[in-house]
Formats: C-alpha cells, sequence, structure tokens
C-alpha cells in the first residue's frame, strides 16, 4: 500500500475537523461539520469514519464526485435479510491500517469488503463461518454503466472510476451537506484529485454542483447553469461541460443528474449528444 496514499486515505477519515465541532468558531458560529457530523447520534453503534474515496484512485481515468456518503444502518425488522445488517464499514474505532487498507482496497477481490458491487455485512451477520453480503448498491450500478460506455475497454470499472465527494462524512438525504460544503470541499478536494491522473470529472447532482460552484466560485462566475437542465430535458453544455484547473491538473468537468433524482438515470452519451466524443476523449487522456 504506498504510504503517501496511507497517509492521505487517513487525513480524511481522520478529519481533525471531528474534534472541534463542538467547540464555537471565533465569530460565535457554530462549526459547519456540526450539523452532519451529529447527524450520526440517531443511529445506534460507533462513529462511521468519513470516506476518503471508493475504487481506484491512482488508476482511475475519471472521478464521479458527489455529495456525500450515506450511512449505513441495519434494520433487524427489514423483510430483506440483506438490510437487517449495516455494512461493515470503519468506525473511529478501527486501528489506522485497517481504515487505510479498507479506503484504498475496498473493491480488491482479495480483501472482500465488496463482492460483484454488493458490500460485506457486519460481523454479526455471519453465517456458517462466513461473511454474508447485501445487494448491489445502484449507485455503483450506475458508476459502472457509465464508466463502460464512456471507455468501450475491458478495464474493470472500479479500476477506471473512482468515486468521492464533496462531503466526505456520512449522513442519510444528504443532511447536512449544504453547511460543511465549502468548508469540506477546501480542506479535501484538491488534495484528493491530485492524487489521481484522471482527465474527467464528473459531478454528479445538483448539491454536488451547488458544493462545486462554492468551491470555485471565481471559475465558475460565468456558468449561471451550471448543475441545471434546459428547458428541453438536456444540459447545457456551455454551461455543464468545460476545462478547469483542479487538483493541480488541468481536468473536464461534466455534470449529469444525480441517478437517484427523478430523470436521472441516463447516461452521459444521452446527455451530451454534441459533446460526447470530448467527454470521452478526456476519460480516455486524449484531449
Amino acid at each position: 500500500m504506498p504510504v503517501y496514499l496511507e497517509e492521505l486515505a487517513l487525513s480524511v477519515a481522520r478529519c481533525p475537523d471531528l474534534a472541534e465541532v463542538d467547540f464555537a468558531l471565533p465569530d460565535g458560529s457554530t462549526h459547519p461539520c456540526h450539523k452532519i457530523v451529529h447527524s450520526q447520534d440517531v443511529h445506534p453503534g460507533t462513529f462511521q469514519v468519513p470516506e476518503a474515496w471508493a475504487g481506484n484512485l491512482e488508476s482511475a481515468r475519471i472521478v464521479y464526485l458527489s455529495s456525500n456518503p450515506a450511512i449505513s444502518v441495519g434494520n433487524p425488522l427489514a423483510k430483506w435479510a440483506s438490510k437487517q445488517y449495516a455494512e461493515k464499514y470503519p468506525t473511529v474505532n478501527w486501528a489506522d491500517p485497517d481504515i487505510a487498507d479498507f479506503m484504498i482496497n475496498r473493491f480488491n477481490p482479495e480483501r472482500g469488503w465488496v463482492v460483484e458491487r454488493q458490500h460485506r455485512k457486519v460481523d454479526a451477520a455471519i453465517k456458517a463461518g462466513r461473511p454474508t453480503y447485501g445487494s448491489p448498491e445502484p449507485y455503483w450500478g450506475w458508476v459502472e454503466k457509465q464508466t463502460n460506455s464512456l471507455l468501450n475497454s475491458d478495464t474493470v470499472w472500479y479500476e477506471a472510476a473512482v468515486m468521492t465527494e464533496v462531503v466526505h462524512c456520512k449522513s442519510n438525504n444528504e443532511h447536512g451537506v449544504p453547511e460543511a460544503a465549502l468548508h469540506c470541499s477546501t480542506r479535501h478536494m484538491d488534495r484528493i484529485l491530485a492524487a489521481s491522473a484522471a482527465s474527467l470529472v464528473v459531478v454528479v447532482g445538483g448539491k454536488a454542483a451547488n458544493a462545486f460552484r462554492a468551491a470555485h466560485l471565481e471559475a465558475l462566475a460565468g456558468k449561471p447553469n451550471f448543475g441545471k437542465y434546459s428547458l428541453d430535458g438536456l444540459p447545457d453544455a456551455s454551461q455543464n461541460v468545460f476545462p478547469l484547473e483542479i487538483g493541480g491538473s488541468t481536468r473536464l468537468v461534466c455534470f449529469i443528474r444525480h441517478p437517484g433524482a427523478r430523470g436521472g438515470s441516463a447516461v452521459l452519451e444521452t446527455q451530451y449528444p454534441e459533446d460526447i466524443e470530448r467527454i470521452r476523449n478526456a476519460a480516455t487522456g486524449q484531449q
């Protein structure tokens, strides 16, 4: 495991802001991460650490940037066994090497964290001495579809793509994301992207677009419709596909609706029919 990747993953998972959220800022205001950090208070179990990224950060050709990761909580009363137990996900009680391994090698089949887009369940769900897994994650399936559509290669999708967020703390329904977005993205976004050679950054969903704009106000000053769709049901490419210096490199930025939103299941080639070759060239490093 490369040392710099381990240090980067842990700098997110062990974010120093976690210890500061209950202290007032010099101006008397609440820490911007207060709401999202304490959103986990209503859930049983130990605090789940911020998620740095998922996928191969070093080799990825495409970065998918969404709002924030959902917290995994089991429901013992759920009808489906896959919903009765939470994901085996790092908490603050895990040792640093185990947290780093999870963040960096989450999709490595040898690690067993994920099998066929199904995440491993907590140890309480072990049956007959074997780990159990949930149902396939829809968002991962959507990313796989996007990636395969753009690259048209035999590269395994989680080697060709990496998923990360504007806000790294976990919450349900993006609770606390607007308040934390600027602070969290300023602290972590550029450092994560600097570790990736990807030439295409796909901003996924309206909240991620709003946070991305807040982090790059000057660069996006002339793009008031970034993260928005036109009346014809398609995004305006001039406002939603553009090069930007980010993470130490010039990359092509592209917006698309979140797959969980209404009308959000489309792939990029149907959203930007006249610009798809430009987007595909960025994904393949030919821009």
